[in-house]
């Protein structure tokens, strides 16, 4: 039967919802059985939920008086402020359909009661759906199988505030290699619908398909006025991800912070109806701030390598902020801008990203600044330090980095215009050297370079010598930052060092 599908029965009307969840809605418009009157509306209160020894007849209002099912709290609506608690250590088949608001101030959540492991939900469709509803918290659930683990939908609905979801460990997740099935996957549709406050924090993701964490407007775009506020993704770990790592479109102001992603871009291909892939991007975003992330082996073991880069600042971004990550051993290369304007890529680490180290496509980027970062490509690594395939992009400067190559670094500008170099460091090998007025060229003189492990602490090697000829060689830049990679003060007016570090 097709979604959406509406079919009478025995005087009752069954509402078949989206991605198997189903409610159930009497000739009244109450919610219930088929074929039993409606229960009244439950109070705000804590209700339990065991999946081995409750009992959909209960009440439901203790743990001895659990209910049994998904279904149940799915065609249950709860008042603002209730707390719907699993059993921890049960399993629970099916979809949980939350179609019901919580109040400002007065969320609903979801969460965990008792000793041992998170609760289970596995199915074959959407495991949590958050159905044109807000003031909802998620967390301490684990999400298994079907095709997407935690989907929020809303379509012609305005704004929907307040939609936390946190530790949550969503796994084996089986939604293909096209469409924009997620681990978690935030949709908003209608010219005014758009998310406000919108947190995902803490959650872990392993072997997802196709995308680790999307926050998408597909089909539509919306107004300018209506883009997504106060979007946070944070602390989350993802491992194994057939497509995008955390791909979000359409909001302002986004702060993507202190993730791990390793190995994305594992299944998604060149095949018809696949797009291209990469780690961490905005699209269509403005002033989004990308910080204190760790991505590694994008497309490394996987079908391709089309982007295939730890960063992306794709189509019609505008102010997009990439500081203080670690990006190393991408097939794809350290990032890509095909749309931004006004980049800025400051205070990063990039060791042994291949193929290219700085990619610039389109006619659309512009005015992009990329200061004191430090690249180090290893030996036997050849990569084009800069590159560009395709249009011309315009302002682009390169402004106190440290690129210490021991492998091989060419430079392909192509149709670039206006790209400009000053106060940084090269060494190694590099073919065709752009000018530079200001450059160093000896040895900078790092720590233990090439040392970087798992984890941004790793990286103390990056650390510049008391003896580095890059102390106080840079320029001034204007609103640096303040800082520095490991939280050490820049000057705004005396000469700062090159690279990532500033003693």
């Amino acid at each position: 039967m097709k979604t959406g599908t509406l079919v009478a029965l025995s005087g009752a009307l069954w509402v078949l919802s989206l991605h198997g969840c189903a409610a159930v809605r009497d000739e009244k418009g109450g919610e219930g059985a088929a074929g039993t009157e409606s229960p009244a509306e439950p109070a705000a209160a804590t209700y339990y939920v065991d999946g081995e020894h409750g009992d959909d007849a209960n009440a439901g209002t203790s743990p001895e008086r659990a209910w049994k099912t998904l279904e149940k709290v799915s065609t249950a609506t709860f008042q603002p402020g209730s707390r719907i608690l699993f059993k921890a250590g049960a399993v629970y088949s099916g979809c949980l359909h939350l179609a019901c608001s919580g109040a400002p101030g007065s969320p609903n959540v979801i969460d965990r009661y008792g000793d041992g492991p998170k609760p289970r939900l596995e199915g074959q469709g959407s495991l949590v759906l958050i159905d044109n509803a807000q003031q909802w918290e998620i967390g301490n659930l684990e999400l298994c199988g079907g095709r997407t683990g935690v989907f929020v939908q809303l379509k012609d609905y305005g704004a929907a505030r307040h939609i936390h979801l946190k530790n949550l460990d969503i796994h084996d997740i089986s939604g293909g290699t096209r469409g924009d099935n997620s681990g978690i996957r935030c949709s908003n549709s209608g010219p005014t619908t758009y998310f406000d406050d919108l947190l995902i924090e803490g959650c872990t993701f392993r072997h997802v398909d196709r995308n680790g964490i999307l926050i998408t407007d597909w089909p539509g775009p919306p107004s300018d006025e209506h883009r997504s506020v106060n979007v946070v993704i944070r602390g989350n770990r993802l491992n194994d991800i057939g497509g995008d790592g955390i791909f979000i479109l359409a909001c302002k102001g986004a702060v993507i912070e202190h993730n791990v992603l390793r190995c994305a871009h594992q299944r998604v291909g060149r095949r018809p109806g696949e797009r291209a892939c990469a780690g961490i991007w905005p699209h269509r975003c403005e002033h989004t701030l990308i910080q204190f992330n760790e991505v590694s082996h994008t497309a490394v073991g996987g079908l391709t390598v089309w982007d295939s880069e730890a960063f992306d600042d794709d189509s019609s971004c505008t102010g997009s902020i990439f500081q203080y990550n670690y990006s190393h051993d991408n097939a794809g290369g350290f990032i890509v801008n095909c749309g931004g304007r006004g980049t800025i890529i400051r205070y990063n680490v990039s060791q042994n990203d291949a193929t290219a180290t700085f990619t610039f496509e389109s006619d659309r980027v512009s005015d992009c600044t990329v200061y004191n970062n430090t690249v180090f490509v290893r030996e036997g690594l050849r990569v084009e330090l800069v590159r560009n395939t395709t249009g011309s992009p315009d302002g682009i400067r390169f402004l106190n980095n440290i690129f210490f190559i021991n492998g091989k670094a060419s430079y392909t500008f192509r149709g670039m215009k206006n790209v400009m170099f000053d106060h940084n460091a090269f060494f190694g090998n590099h073919v065709d050297l752009p000018a530079d007025a200001h450059a160093v060229t000896g040895d900078p003189l790092l720590v233990k370079p090439g040392s970087g492990g798992e984890g941004l602490d790793s990286l103390g090697g990056y650390k510049l010598r008391d003896e580095s000829p890059c102390r106080q060689a840079g320029t001034t830049i204007p609103d640096n930052g303040g800082r520095d990679f490991w939280g050490n003060a820049v000057p705004k007016t005396a000469p700062p060092d090159i690279g990532a570090h500033n003693r």
